[in-house]
């Protein structure tokens, strides 16, 4: 074995066992979390340690079936990383951008199993892609990573004050697996020892990636979503029992808004009977509601977007928090005796991210505009 053909096989294998690692790290924290989301990520990463692992023994072996066989999980992994992307900024998939990818990856397919001569064995160093197939997998690996360093870039940008040293490692290592792998490998079609250096830049920069989301999930919901404050409203008396911010979300007092509130649902109900009102869309806000008529309460969370994962949250967070203030809920309901509502809060909705420097510069704002 040459020393270009043991530097490409140990950066592809090193590659490939840290993704791999990342890979189990993250479906073992889906699975147990059962995030939906994370299983598309750590999918991606799983395929890509397979791609790894397969192009490492095509290498070794000097197989060009198993070069070409490599491109599968690949293939496979990338859509993966693409959908989970997309779902992370919303609740649908773009089908245009998909479309593309696609098409992209079906190019890829053609060209690889049948395309012939471009695939060359080179003694002493492996085997080396060609010509137009060498060009597909160039636009297809920069068409993916387009999308890679953009969420993580958009991320770093939205994320809260509490999140941004995390974000930075994020976009940090997105830009080494993407942009940085991406220049490699296109330097390598000309000059190949740069293609060892960017399989071992790949690799890092994803594992940099993996551990930082495994860190903080509440990096991948900094996009799709802002959560303002969850409030549990009696409506026997029209008062706010709990209220929790994560981030400014005006200033209107709390009894005021749940009259308001209440007000709506009432006539809303009254006039067109179809039940209570689960949602409220509003210009650059939303209002999820929660009804528990069995002690007349409900439970409204206050967002910049709809999500499931929201909604869901908000229905678990109900059924807690009338499980834990059941004997307050059927006493005298005193707002002093729900304050232990926050650790719910913090349990239910552990993937939200808070922005409470907003909270805490509007009120020091304030206070130093009323001292004024």
């Amino acid at each position: 074995m040459s020393i270009e053909n043991f530097l490409l096989v140990l950066s592809t294998s090193i590659t490939g066992t840290l993704v791999a690692i990342g890979g189990i790290i993250t479906f073992i924290y889906a699975f147990r979390r059962k995030n939906r989301l994370i299983f598309l990520f750590s999918a991606m990463w799983l395929m890509y340690a397979v791609f790894w692992f397969i192009d490492a023994a095509a290498h070794y072996l000097y197989s060009i079936p198993l070069m070409a066989l490599a491109i599968v999980p690949q293939l496979i992994g990338v859509p993966c990383i693409i959908i989970f992307i997309e779902l992370s900024r919303k609740e649908n998939i773009n089908p245009i951008k998909i479309s593309i990818l696609m098409i992209i990856e079906a190019l890829v397919f053609i060209v690889t199993f049948y395309v012939p001569d471009n695939w060359e064995i080179i003694p002493g160093y492996g085997i080396h892609n060609k010509g137009i197939l060498r060009i597909s997998q160039v636009i297809f690996l920069f068409y993916f990573m387009i999308f890679y360093v953009l969420w993580s870039f958009q991320t770093w940008r939205k994320a809260p004050a509490d999140l941004k040293r995390l974000t930075s490692y994020l976009l940090f290592g997105s830009t080494i697996f993407s942009i940085v792998t991406g220049a490699m490998y296109a330097i390598g079609t000309f000059i190949r020892t740069f293609n060892a250096i960017g399989f071992f830049f790949n690799g890092i920069g994803a594992f940099i990636t993996i551990l930082v989301i495994l860190k903080d999930p509440r990096i991948i919901y900094i996009l799709p979503f802002k959560a303002y404050r969850i409030l549990v409203v009696d409506t026997r008396a029209s008062v706010a029992l709990f209220k929790y911010d994560w981030a400014k979300a005006g200033e209107v007092e709390e009894n005021i808004f749940t009259m308001m509130f209440q007000a709506i649902g009432n006539v809303l109900e009254d006039i067109l009977k179809k039940g209570d009102v689960q949602e409220i869309q509003m210009d650059q806000a939303v209002l999820l509601i929660n009804h528990n008529k069995e002690n007349s309460t409900v439970s409204v969370l206050i967002a910049s977007k709809s999500s499931k994962s929201l909604r869901y949250g908000l229905k678990r967070f109900n059924e807690e928090f009338d499980a834990h203030f059941r004997s307050n809920l059927e006493g005298s309901r005193k707002v002093s005796d729900f304050n232990e509502g926050f650790k719910i809060v913090e349990q239910v909705f552990d993937f939200v991210p808070s922005y409470k420097s907003e909270i805490i510069q509007s009120k020091t704002y304030l206070r130093s505009g009323e001292n004024g």
